[in-house]
Protein backbone atom coordinates (compact mmCIF):
# COMPACT_ATOMS: atom_id res chain seq x y z
CA UNK A 1 0.00 0.00 0.00
CA UNK A 2 1.24 3.61 -1.02
CA UNK A 3 2.25 6.19 1.74
CA UNK A 4 -0.90 8.28 2.72
CA UNK A 5 0.05 11.94 5.12
CA UNK A 6 -3.08 13.64 6.92
CA UNK A 7 -2.47 16.99 7.37
CA UNK A 8 -5.10 19.57 9.51
CA UNK A 9 -5.85 22.58 8.13
CA UNK A 10 -3.51 24.91 6.34
CA UNK A 11 -4.24 27.92 7.62
CA UNK A 12 -2.63 29.37 9.28
CA UNK A 13 0.62 27.70 9.03
CA UNK A 14 0.91 25.23 6.15
CA UNK A 15 3.09 21.96 6.96
CA UNK A 16 2.29 20.70 2.95
CA UNK A 17 5.59 21.67 1.83
CA UNK A 18 7.12 19.62 4.39
CA UNK A 19 4.60 16.56 3.49
CA UNK A 20 5.55 16.64 0.17
CA UNK A 21 9.11 16.82 0.16
CA UNK A 22 9.12 13.72 2.45
CA UNK A 23 7.27 11.97 -0.55
CA UNK A 24 9.66 13.21 -3.02
CA UNK A 25 7.34 12.24 -5.65
CA UNK A 26 8.39 10.64 -8.50
CA UNK A 27 6.32 11.75 -11.41
CA UNK A 28 3.51 14.54 -12.25
CA UNK A 29 1.59 16.42 -8.59
CA UNK A 30 -2.03 16.40 -9.09
CA UNK A 31 -4.86 17.82 -6.76
CA UNK A 32 -8.37 17.53 -6.46
CA UNK A 33 -10.24 20.84 -4.82
CA UNK A 34 -13.72 19.90 -5.82
CA UNK A 35 -14.51 20.63 -2.36
CA UNK A 36 -14.38 24.09 -2.95
CA UNK A 37 -16.77 23.98 -5.38
CA UNK A 38 -16.95 27.15 -7.29
CA UNK A 39 -13.47 27.68 -6.62
CA UNK A 40 -11.89 24.63 -7.60
CA UNK A 41 -8.74 25.71 -9.61
CA UNK A 42 -7.48 28.73 -8.13
CA UNK A 43 -4.43 26.62 -6.88
CA UNK A 44 -2.01 29.66 -7.56
CA UNK A 45 -1.34 29.62 -4.03
CA UNK A 46 -0.92 26.30 -3.01
CA UNK A 47 1.36 25.55 -6.27
CA UNK A 48 3.38 28.79 -4.53
CA UNK A 49 3.66 26.80 -1.00
CA UNK A 50 4.98 23.44 -2.32
CA UNK A 51 7.17 25.00 -4.88
CA UNK A 52 6.26 22.55 -7.73
CA UNK A 53 4.16 22.26 -10.73
CA UNK A 54 0.56 21.14 -9.71
CA UNK A 55 -2.23 20.44 -12.15
CA UNK A 56 -6.00 20.06 -11.14
CA UNK A 57 -8.12 17.67 -12.21
CA UNK A 58 -10.95 19.78 -11.96
CA UNK A 59 -13.80 16.96 -10.61
CA UNK A 60 -16.47 19.71 -9.81
CA UNK A 61 -15.98 21.68 -12.75
CA UNK A 62 -15.85 18.25 -15.04
CA UNK A 63 -19.09 16.88 -13.12
CA UNK A 64 -20.65 20.24 -14.46
CA UNK A 65 -20.24 19.29 -17.46
CA UNK A 66 -21.41 15.45 -17.65
CA UNK A 67 -24.70 16.59 -15.58
CA UNK A 68 -25.37 19.49 -18.22
CA UNK A 69 -24.77 17.24 -21.07
CA UNK A 70 -26.08 14.23 -19.91
CA UNK A 71 -29.31 15.17 -17.96
CA UNK A 72 -30.11 10.93 -17.09
CA UNK A 73 -27.17 10.73 -14.83
CA UNK A 74 -28.02 14.84 -14.00
CA UNK A 75 -31.13 13.31 -12.28
CA UNK A 76 -29.95 10.10 -10.97
CA UNK A 77 -27.16 12.07 -9.28
CA UNK A 78 -30.01 14.26 -7.65
CA UNK A 79 -32.06 11.83 -7.07
CA UNK A 80 -29.40 10.10 -4.84
CA UNK A 81 -28.63 13.42 -3.07
CA UNK A 82 -32.22 14.07 -1.87
CA UNK A 83 -32.53 10.17 -0.60
CA UNK A 84 -29.02 10.84 1.51
CA UNK A 85 -30.42 14.04 2.95
CA UNK A 86 -34.22 12.28 3.62
CA UNK A 87 -32.22 9.58 4.84
CA UNK A 88 -30.13 12.03 7.26
CA UNK A 89 -33.18 13.51 8.47
CA UNK A 90 -34.54 10.42 9.42
CA UNK A 91 -31.21 9.26 11.26
CA UNK A 92 -31.14 12.76 13.15
CA UNK A 93 -34.59 11.78 14.68
CA UNK A 94 -33.61 8.77 16.20
CA UNK A 95 -30.31 9.69 17.09
CA UNK A 96 -31.23 12.90 19.53
CA UNK A 97 -33.26 11.16 21.91
CA UNK A 98 -30.57 8.16 21.96
CA UNK A 99 -27.52 10.58 22.46
CA UNK A 100 -29.40 12.51 25.22
CA UNK A 101 -30.31 9.56 27.05
CA UNK A 102 -26.67 8.12 26.87
CA UNK A 103 -24.98 11.88 27.95
CA UNK A 104 -27.78 11.37 31.20
CA UNK A 105 -26.17 8.09 31.95
CA UNK A 106 -23.00 9.32 31.16
CA UNK A 107 -23.54 12.11 34.15
CA UNK A 108 -25.47 9.95 36.31
CA UNK A 109 -24.27 9.76 39.93
CA UNK A 110 -25.60 6.13 40.92
CA UNK A 111 -24.65 2.85 42.21
CA UNK A 112 -21.62 1.35 39.87
CA UNK A 113 -23.05 -2.49 39.75
CA UNK A 114 -25.87 -0.82 38.06
CA UNK A 115 -24.97 2.17 36.63
CA UNK A 116 -21.81 0.78 34.29
CA UNK A 117 -24.32 -1.69 32.47
CA UNK A 118 -26.87 0.99 31.39
CA UNK A 119 -24.32 3.05 30.31
CA UNK A 120 -22.43 0.28 27.88
CA UNK A 121 -25.80 -0.44 26.86
CA UNK A 122 -26.70 2.98 25.53
CA UNK A 123 -23.61 3.47 23.83
CA UNK A 124 -23.85 0.12 22.25
CA UNK A 125 -27.71 1.37 20.76
CA UNK A 126 -25.61 4.04 19.53
CA UNK A 127 -23.30 2.13 17.85
CA UNK A 128 -26.16 0.16 16.58
CA UNK A 129 -27.98 3.00 14.88
CA UNK A 130 -24.58 4.54 13.17
CA UNK A 131 -23.95 1.13 11.95
CA UNK A 132 -27.73 0.73 10.49
CA UNK A 133 -27.46 3.94 9.10
CA UNK A 134 -24.43 3.72 7.65
CA UNK A 135 -25.24 0.57 5.88
CA UNK A 136 -28.45 2.65 4.64
CA UNK A 137 -26.59 5.09 2.76
CA UNK A 138 -24.26 2.07 1.14
CA UNK A 139 -27.03 0.68 -0.03
CA UNK A 140 -27.97 3.83 -1.65
CA UNK A 141 -24.54 4.16 -3.75
CA UNK A 142 -24.69 1.11 -4.54
CA UNK A 143 -27.98 0.98 -5.97
CA UNK A 144 -27.20 4.39 -8.26
CA UNK A 145 -24.15 2.72 -9.14
CA UNK A 146 -26.18 -0.05 -10.70
CA UNK A 147 -29.00 2.16 -12.31
CA UNK A 148 -25.86 4.16 -14.07
CA UNK A 149 -24.87 1.21 -15.43
CA UNK A 150 -27.29 0.77 -18.09
CA UNK A 151 -27.46 4.58 -18.61
CA UNK A 152 -25.71 5.87 -22.14
CA UNK A 153 -23.19 8.67 -20.73
CA UNK A 154 -20.26 8.47 -23.31
CA UNK A 155 -18.91 12.13 -22.10
CA UNK A 156 -18.89 10.73 -18.39
CA UNK A 157 -17.39 8.09 -19.62
CA UNK A 158 -14.43 9.91 -21.38
CA UNK A 159 -14.18 12.16 -18.63
CA UNK A 160 -13.46 9.30 -16.23
CA UNK A 161 -11.04 7.55 -18.65
CA UNK A 162 -9.50 11.04 -18.71
CA UNK A 163 -9.06 11.35 -15.15
CA UNK A 164 -8.12 8.01 -14.50
CA UNK A 165 -5.14 8.44 -17.14
CA UNK A 166 -3.78 11.44 -15.06
CA UNK A 167 -3.97 9.55 -11.93
CA UNK A 168 -2.39 6.87 -12.84
CA UNK A 169 0.70 8.60 -14.12
CA UNK A 170 0.84 11.17 -11.28
CA UNK A 171 3.30 10.59 -8.43
CA UNK A 172 1.02 12.17 -5.80
CA UNK A 173 -1.96 12.78 -5.63
CA UNK A 174 -3.28 15.59 -3.37
CA UNK A 175 -6.46 15.88 -1.71
CA UNK A 176 -8.12 19.59 -0.35
CA UNK A 177 -10.81 20.45 2.06
CA UNK A 178 -13.76 21.88 1.71
CA UNK A 179 -17.47 20.88 1.55
CA UNK A 180 -16.52 17.05 2.17
CA UNK A 181 -20.13 15.67 1.04
CA UNK A 182 -18.97 17.39 -2.55
CA UNK A 183 -15.36 16.19 -2.57
CA UNK A 184 -16.93 12.41 -2.19
CA UNK A 185 -19.41 13.05 -4.45
CA UNK A 186 -17.19 13.86 -6.99
CA UNK A 187 -14.54 11.08 -6.24
CA UNK A 188 -17.56 8.96 -6.64
CA UNK A 189 -18.67 10.33 -9.64
CA UNK A 190 -15.49 9.70 -11.13
CA UNK A 191 -15.13 5.82 -10.13
CA UNK A 192 -11.71 6.98 -8.30
CA UNK A 193 -11.50 5.50 -5.06
CA UNK A 194 -9.96 2.53 -6.31
CA UNK A 195 -7.11 4.10 -7.71
CA UNK A 196 -6.03 6.54 -4.99
CA UNK A 197 -5.77 3.45 -2.99
CA UNK A 198 -2.77 2.51 -4.57
CA UNK A 199 -0.95 6.19 -4.87
CA UNK A 200 0.90 7.98 -2.66
CA UNK A 201 -1.66 10.70 -1.08
CA UNK A 202 -1.46 13.86 0.96
CA UNK A 203 -4.84 15.46 2.20
CA UNK A 204 -5.89 17.84 4.62
CA UNK A 205 -8.63 18.48 6.61
CA UNK A 206 -12.00 17.57 4.67
CA UNK A 207 -9.87 15.81 2.32
CA UNK A 208 -8.35 13.74 4.93
CA UNK A 209 -11.60 12.76 6.40
CA UNK A 210 -13.25 11.57 2.78
CA UNK A 211 -10.45 8.51 3.05
CA UNK A 212 -11.87 7.14 5.96
CA UNK A 213 -14.57 4.53 6.27
CA UNK A 214 -16.97 6.59 7.69
CA UNK A 215 -17.67 10.47 8.06
CA UNK A 216 -18.37 12.06 11.63
CA UNK A 217 -19.68 15.46 11.56
CA UNK A 218 -18.90 16.97 15.19
CA UNK A 219 -19.42 20.80 16.64
CA UNK A 220 -19.55 20.58 20.25
CA UNK A 221 -18.85 24.34 20.40
CA UNK A 222 -20.95 26.22 17.06
CA UNK A 223 -22.54 29.62 17.54
CA UNK A 224 -26.07 28.27 16.81
CA UNK A 225 -25.06 26.15 20.03
CA UNK A 226 -23.58 22.05 20.48
CA UNK A 227 -24.38 19.89 17.55
CA UNK A 228 -24.74 16.28 17.97
CA UNK A 229 -22.06 14.47 16.64
CA UNK A 230 -23.53 12.08 13.39
CA UNK A 231 -22.32 9.77 10.84
CA UNK A 232 -22.95 11.82 7.17
CA UNK A 233 -21.87 9.11 5.14
CA UNK A 234 -19.59 6.66 4.06
CA UNK A 235 -16.14 7.41 3.36
CA UNK A 236 -13.32 5.88 0.33
CA UNK A 237 -11.97 3.44 3.08
CA UNK A 238 -8.31 4.04 2.52
CA UNK A 239 -7.55 5.03 6.13
CA UNK A 240 -9.06 2.46 8.31
CA UNK A 241 -10.19 2.28 12.18
CA UNK A 242 -9.60 5.66 12.30
CA UNK A 243 -12.40 8.79 12.99
CA UNK A 244 -10.35 11.96 11.67
CA UNK A 245 -11.39 15.32 13.68
CA UNK A 246 -10.03 18.05 11.82
CA UNK A 247 -10.36 21.54 13.88
CA UNK A 248 -10.54 19.37 16.59
CA UNK A 249 -9.39 22.31 18.84
CA UNK A 250 -12.05 24.70 18.05
CA UNK A 251 -14.45 22.37 17.51
CA UNK A 252 -14.47 20.02 20.84
CA UNK A 253 -15.35 20.83 24.07
CA UNK A 254 -11.90 19.93 25.84
CA UNK A 255 -13.95 21.07 29.16
CA UNK A 256 -16.38 18.60 28.92
CA UNK A 257 -14.63 15.06 29.46
CA UNK A 258 -18.09 13.31 30.01
CA UNK A 259 -19.23 14.21 26.63
CA UNK A 260 -15.84 13.34 25.10
CA UNK A 261 -15.39 10.32 26.64
CA UNK A 262 -18.86 9.30 25.56
CA UNK A 263 -17.41 10.39 22.10
CA UNK A 264 -14.55 8.14 22.15
CA UNK A 265 -16.41 5.03 23.09
CA UNK A 266 -18.78 5.74 20.69
CA UNK A 267 -16.74 5.19 17.83
CA UNK A 268 -14.67 2.63 18.89
CA UNK A 269 -12.82 0.88 18.04
CA UNK A 270 -12.25 3.45 16.22
CA UNK A 271 -8.89 5.58 17.22
CA UNK A 272 -10.20 9.13 17.23
CA UNK A 273 -7.50 11.32 15.76
CA UNK A 274 -6.98 14.96 16.24
CA UNK A 275 -5.93 16.83 13.05
CA UNK A 276 -5.12 20.32 14.10
CA UNK A 277 -2.85 23.21 12.03
CA UNK A 278 0.49 21.81 12.02
CA UNK A 279 -0.72 18.44 12.58
CA UNK A 280 0.96 15.35 10.57
CA UNK A 281 -0.04 12.09 10.93
CA UNK A 282 1.84 9.62 8.31
CA UNK A 283 0.72 6.25 7.94
CA UNK A 284 2.95 3.12 5.78
CA UNK A 285 0.74 -0.24 5.35
CA UNK A 286 -2.03 1.12 7.62
CA UNK A 287 0.47 1.49 10.53
CA UNK A 288 1.56 5.52 11.84
CA UNK A 289 4.88 5.69 10.91
CA UNK A 290 5.41 9.79 11.77
CA UNK A 291 3.35 12.06 13.56
CA UNK A 292 3.43 15.34 15.12
CA UNK A 293 0.96 17.31 17.10
CA UNK A 294 -2.09 14.62 16.84
CA UNK A 295 -3.71 13.27 19.81
CA UNK A 296 -5.82 10.32 20.40
CA UNK A 297 -8.96 11.11 22.13
CA UNK A 298 -9.16 8.60 25.16
CA UNK A 299 -12.24 6.72 26.09
CA UNK A 300 -11.72 8.66 29.56
CA UNK A 301 -12.23 11.92 27.73
CA UNK A 302 -8.85 12.96 27.96
CA UNK A 303 -6.23 13.11 25.18
CA UNK A 304 -2.79 11.97 24.76
CA UNK A 305 -0.14 12.62 22.04
CA UNK A 306 -0.83 9.93 18.85
CA UNK A 307 2.69 7.41 18.81
CA UNK A 308 4.36 6.25 16.08
CA UNK A 309 3.20 2.31 15.97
Amino acid sequence: MAEQILLGPQSPAPNLRQAVDSISPEGPVVVITAGWRDSEGEIGELRETIGRPVEDLSLYQRAEKVFSSEPALGELQRERQYRLRELQRLYRIRLSPMLAAASRLMRENADPGLLLLEQRAAIAQLRTLDRHHLGRIRAIHRDFDKRRSVLDIPLATAQREEVHQLVQAAGLVLIAGGHVAVLLNRIRLFRLGDLLAHKPLIAWSAGAMALSERIVLFHQKAPQGRTDAEVLDAGLGIIRNRVLLPHAKTRLDWRNKTRLALFSRRFAPATCCTLDNGSMISLADGQVAQTNRSSVLMRTGEKKALKIQ
